[in-house]
């Protein structure tokens, strides 16, 4: 299983493509704002999400299917 030490835009972004959501859905999932997720992917994944955010994309990332994280690690 893979994890992630520190979660950035990249990282969340590839997580959200693996799990097939939209910005929309994905913000929805995580119960942020779409823009919040935009920020994270934007600047070329330089952008960190917050601690409590760090600790819900480790959750998301659990809760993955085997297949959607082998998708992930690309």
């Amino acid at each position: 299983m893979r994890t992630v030490n520190t979660w950035t835009g990249r990282e969340a972004r590839a997580l959200r493509l693996a799990r097939r959501f939209s910005v929309r859905a994905f913000a929805e999932h995580l119960g942020v704002g779409i823009r919040t997720v935009s920020k994270w992917e934007s600047n070329g994944g330089v952008r960190r999400p917050q601690p409590a955010m760090q600790a819900a994309l480790d959750t998301v990332l659990a809760q993955a299917t085997a297949g959607s994280r082998l998708v992930s690690r690309s």
